[in-house]
């Protein structure tokens, strides 16, 4: 199980500001580690944003997973050594309020969404693919 990737021991932390101004609401994420890569992690983000000029459902659920290899886990944005981040549009909603609850139910669910990580822990330039 060492190449597993587990949540840590915090669980949903809420709060920060991935989506800048359009974000609408709290920020909520949730960080993975695996035991044999111990600088290695992914986090998991949903946030809810505000999309201008759509009156008929102007707010959408955001998702972001973001991959870090750094030499200090407890210190991760001070030691990084690389990362990467891809962002997906979820679904987009009436209100504030329906998109807000869809995103604590994302955030909830990547907590047992483990399956789907499937990234090796390292940077591009550490594998060997000879």
């Amino acid at each position: 199980m060492a190449d597993t990737w587990l949540p840590d021991d915090v669980g949903v932390v809420r709060g920060g500001e991935t989506g800048g101004d359009d974000q609408v609401g709290e920020q909520l994420s949730v960080r993975f580690h695996r035991a044999d890569r111990p600088g290695a992690m992914i986090t998991k983000t949903a946030y809810t944003m505000n999309v201008a000029g759509d009156r008929e459902r102007p707010f959408l659920v955001r998702t972001e997973t973001e991959w870090l290899v750094c030499g200090d886990p407890e210190e991760p944005g001070a030691t990084e050594r690389w990362s990467d981040r891809h962002s997906d549009d979820a679904e987009s909603y009436r209100t504030a309020a329906e998109a807000e609850r869809a995103a604590r139910t994302l955030a909830d669910e990547f907590l047992s969404d483990t399956g789907s990580l499937t990234w090796d822990g390292l940077a591009p330039w550490e594998r060997d693919d000879s």
